[in-house]
C-alpha cells in the first residue's frame, strides 16, 4: 500500500513538474523574453525624450532589433538636463557610428520607440556601451507655438490686405465719381477737350515748346 502511494505521488509530482515547464515556456514565449539571445548595449543621448518608456522597441531601418532597457537623467556642467537611453541590441546587428537616432511615434498617438537610421560607415560600428547622439524630437508645445506664430502672421497679412483693398475701393470710388485730377480726366469732357486742344496746338506750333516769354523789368 505504501509503495502504491509513493508511486502515485511520484507520478503526480512528475505531472506537475512537466506542467510547470510547459507553463513557463508559454509565459516566456508570450513575453518575448530573450533569455537565449546574445547582444550588446548602446547609449543614446537626448535633450528631450518625448515620453519614451523602458521596454520600448529599438528599430533599425524600421525593423525591431532590440529594446530600451534604462532611462536616466543627468546634468551637464552648464546646468542643462540630458537624457541617457540604454538600449539592448541583438549581437548580429551592426550599427555604424554615423547613424541617426530619434524618438519616433507609431501614428499620431501611438507608442513611442527608438528609431535608428543606419549610416554608411560600416568600418566604425557601435560596440558595448558606445554613445550615439540622438536628435531631439519637436515637442507639442513647440508645434503649438509655431502654429500660433503662423496664425498671428496670417492675421496681420489679412489685416494689411483688407486695408489695401479699402484704399483701392476709395480710389476707384473717386475715379467713378470724378473726384481728383485723374477722376476728372476720366469723367470731365472739358478737361479732356482742353488737353486734346493743347496737344493739337503744340503739334501745329512746336516752337512754343522752346519759347520763353521775356521777364518784365
Amino acid at each position: 500500500m505504501a509503495d502504491k502511494t509513493r508511486s502515485l505521488e511520484l507520478k503526480v509530482g512528475i505531472f506537475v513538474f512537466i506542467g510547470l515547464v510547459i507553463l513557463t515556456y508559454f509565459v516566456l514565449m508570450i513575453g518575448d523574453f530573450k533569455l537565449m539571445k546574445h547582444g550588446y548595449h548602446i547609449k543614446t543621448v537626448f535633450g528631450f525624450a518625448n515620453g519614451i518608456k523602458v521596454g520600448a522597441p529599438l528599430r533599425l531601418a524600421g525593423v525591431d532589433v532590440g529594446e530600451v532597457k534604462e532611462i536616466r537623467l543627468a546634468h551637464e556642467k552648464d546646468g542643462a538636463t540630458i537624457v541617457f537611453l540604454t538600449a539592448w541590441v541583438e549581437s548580429e546587428i551592426k550599427i555604424p557610428k554615423d547613424s541617426r537616432a530619434w524618438v519616433n511615434t507609431l501614428g499620431l498617438l501611438g507608442e513611442k520607440y527608438l528609431e535608428v537610421i543606419p549610416g554608411k560607415d560600416y568600418q566604425n560600428i557601435l560596440k558595448e556601451n558606445d554613445i550615439l547622439l540622438g536628435e531631439d524630437p519637436t515637442s507639442v508645445q513647440e508645434v503649438t507655438d509655431l502654429v500660433k506664430d503662423i496664425a498671428l502672421q496670417a492675421k496681420a497679412t489679412l489685416s494689411n490686405l483688407q486695408s489695401t483693398l479699402s484704399n483701392t475701393d476709395a480710389v476707384l470710388k473717386d475715379l467713378h465719381e470724378g473726384r481728383g485730377t485723374i477722376g476728372k480726366l476720366f469723367t470731365d469732357d472739358r478737361l479732356y477737350t482742353d488737353i486734346e486742344e493743347m496737344f493739337a496746338d503744340l503739334k501745329k506750333h512746336p516752337w512754343k515748346l522752346l519759347y520763353r516769354p521775356k521777364e518784365a523789368n
